[in-house]
């Protein structure tokens, strides 16, 4: 099984942060997507029986927000091969609350993230193989 680590943030500055803290804190190579239909087309494009995925997807994106993309990898029944961590700046109770009628989202977290935040989610860690 070939697992991928996928971050999906339009924030550049998040995306430089996060990418510093995981070349630091790991050796796994976490491929990063400004806007979800961006990645949805990857994954589209390189998905197999082989491989799952692990996101980190924020909600607020232009062109396809967070949302969208989770009904649409539903929709496309990519969801049972996909794992997500919503990490968000977002403080709004709905979208927490959104986050628990899909199945496949394990956690909700806020922007930024931190390598204790990594650390309490067993399954984010499983594909960082955290360096010590």
């Amino acid at each position: 099984m070939t697992h991928r680590l996928l971050q999906i943030d339009d924030d550049p500055v998040i995306l430089f942060l996060h990418n510093k803290l995981f070349s630091k804190y790991t050796n796994s190579k976490i491929e990063q997507f400004k806007n979800g239909k961006l990645a949805l087309d990857h994954i589209l494009e390189n998905n197999g029986p082989d491989i799952s995925y692990m996101l980190l997807l924020d909600i607020n994106m232009p062109v396809m927000n967070g949302w969208e993309f989770m009904d649409e990898i539903s929709n496309l029944g990519l969801d049972k091969s996909i794992s997500v961590v919503i990490l968000t700046s977002s403080a709004d109770y709905a979208d927490l609350d959104k986050s628990k009628s899909y199945d496949n989202i394990v956690h909700f977290i806020q922007k930024p993230l931190t390598r204790e935040k990594i650390e309490k989610i067993p399954l984010l860690l499983e594909y960082l193989n955290l360096q010590e």
